[in-house]
């Protein structure tokens, strides 16, 4: 299971925007993060990871959120744009196999909300 050596890539990340940006760590609410349904990346685990990962750290109470992008290609023959793995990975259009994926091996740090603060 790689997935937890990437939820530590994440924390190092977003703990180097943290410090460009002048933010505690314990001021991040949320990160959000995209993962490709074609990527080698299982959400879950990635899910499953951050509790362990965060616990005893200032991201304690930061929450991950994981966005799925769906896999998309591109047929060779005819050029329609599908959903891959919707299809079983075959063009809807001409019955083609050949394709070119055009989205969904991502991995994106997306978004990193901080909490809000409160109105005295």
């Amino acid at each position: 299971m790689h997935e937890l050596g990437i939820v530590f890539e994440i924390q190092k990340r977003v703990t180097a925007v943290a410090e460009e940006n002048g933010l505690a760590l314990s001021d991040i609410a949320q990160v959000v993060v995209e993962v490709g349904e074609a990527s080698t990346i299982v959400p879950r685990y990635l899910k499953e990871c951050w509790p362990a990962a965060t616990d005893g750290t200032e991201m304690e109470h930061t929450e991950l959120v994981v966005e799925l992008l769906i896999a998309k290609v591109r047929c060779k023959k005819c050029g329609e744009v599908y959903e891959y793995l919707k299809n079983n990975k075959k063009c809807p259009v001409c019955g083609a196999w050949e394709c070119t994926m055009v989205t969904g091996q991502e991995f994106n740090i997306k978004e990193i909300a901080v909490f809000e603060e409160e109105e005295e």
